[in-house]
């Protein structure tokens, strides 16, 4: 556990910090702000040597909401340790807390750095989606199925905020994908009325309780209202977690068939949910998202929007999806990645390369060359096809293709070919 100490109007954190040390650190900011206004308060976690994100991201929209309702301003001290005080500045909570000093973080790995959200048509709701299911296509193992189960579920959760929270800040959410599990986890957090309060209920952890309950709805023809028990239901039967903090309730579910509920001494003021949903369990939409025991399958979704062509084709726009990987052979590993998750539904994928100029080796390398031999040359030729291929990026998928099959064959007769292939020196 975290230890809290507030010394006037400075707050330090030290340890570990746990989900469970939040209704400390709500305390200790509601008694370091009072009543008063255009307050600087110093947030040190110099001495801080672990944080999870779902103990820090509910932290960030209350303390946006004092900086923009009360005029309070707050001095960041980032970890010492230099792996974490990395973490503070990748995951934007640096920039959140002091965004004077700390600028947003525009190239996030392995991540999708906390992010702030209106809702109400506004366009940056609908563009995290897409860049969480951007990043589990390019980092983890998964199929059209799996994504749709995350859309809908992380969907549903982000639209609770604009249409019950109440939030003066909007809402805030961060996903991280776990490559060792095949899992992604997010975090959705507002500073708005609670779940309780939105359901008209006087007991948090009651109205915690009904809330992943089917038929607890708005609408019944629509499913509407069913968001947070239909992820609940994907987040379980997928082996993954699922938490809720609203007020002074707290639901947990962090083990098979284990579901808890607890009142915390000191209140969360607003809602943060965090899921995390694993990507091996075949047929999870049709298990997980039933409602009044009819299979219900979401229309229009992520691939359908971003890859499938008026005629129904599957097309991957190399210049839109994949420029901004063309520099590297990691990037040549994330786009791999997104071929092969996409071909596990369909028989062929079209990669367009209208408006494609030049790629690094190293990236043809890892795409093609990787594809080539792991798919074998009759399923690479049958599966992908390529259109509006300019000369030179024929030449390097070529070039690719032959070195990596030659390495391919000596690797298989246990030779040492003596070959090194090359990366861009960029």
């Amino acid at each position: 556990m975290a230890r809290i100490q507030r010394k006037g109007d400075s707050i330090l954190v030290r340890g570990r910090i746990f989900p469970d040390d939040l209704p400390r650190l709500c305390a200790e900011l509601h008694r370091a702000t009072g009543r008063k206004e255009d307050l600087n308060i110093a947030l040190d976690f110099a001495g801080c040597t672990a944080v999870f994100q779902s103990a820090m991201l509910p932290l960030i929209p209350l303390i946006v909401h004092y900086r923009e309702s009360h005029g309070i301003s707050f001095d960041l001290t980032p970890p010492q340790d230099g792996e974490l005080g990395r973490l503070f500045l990748n995951t934007n909570w640096a920039h959140h807390i002091d965004p004077q000093n700390h600028p947003p973080n525009r190239y996030p790995h392995g991540q999708v750095p906390a992010l702030r959200f209106h809702g109400d048509g506004d366009d940056g709701q609908e563009a995290i989606l897409e860049r969480v299911l951007e990043l589990i296509l390019g980092t983890l193992d998964t199929s059209r199925d799996m994504l749709k189960a995350v859309e809908w579920s992380l969907g549903e959760i982000m639209d609770n905020v604009p249409m019950h929270a109440e939030s003066p800040v909007g809402g805030f959410v961060q996903a991280t994908a776990y490559a060792a599990s095949n899992a992604v986890e997010f975090v959705v957090a507002d500073a708005g009325i609670g779940i309780a309060a939105s359901m008209k209920k006087e007991d948090d952890v009651e109205a915690l309780r009904e809330a992943i309950t089917e038929g607890v709805t708005r609408d019944k023809e629509r499913n509407a209202g069913n968001g947070l028990f239909g992820s609940y239901q994907v987040a379980a039967l997928s082996g993954g977690e699922f938490e809720i903090r609203s007020n002074r309730g707290v639901l947990q579910r962090v083990a098979k068939d284990s579901l808890k509920t607890s009142r915390p001494l000191a209140p969360y003021r607003g809602t943060a949910v965090r899921c995390k949903i694993g990507l091996d369990k075949s047929g999870l939409l049709e298990r997980a998202l039933r409602f009044k025991g009819r299979p219900h399958d979401p229309p229009f979704d992520f691939v359908e929007r971003e890859f499938e062509s008026d005629s129904g084709d599957l097309v991957l726009q190399m210049s839109d999806k994949a420029s901004l990987h063309f520099g590297s052979r990691k990037g040549g590993r994330h786009i791999r990645r997104v071929i092969r998750n996409l071909l596990r539904d369909r028989a062929a994928i079209i990669l367009d390369f209208d408006g494609v100029g030049v790629f690094t080796s190293s990236f043809a390398d890892e795409v093609f060359g990787r594809l080539f031999v792991s798919m074998g040359p009759r399923a690479f030729m049958t599966r992908i096809r390529m259109r509006n291929v300019d000369p030179t990026v024929e030449g390097l998928i070529d070039r690719a293709i032959l070195q990596r099959t030659r390495l391919g064959s000596h690797e298989e007769r246990g030779e040492d070919p003596r070959v090194v292939l090359p990366d861009d020196p960029r």
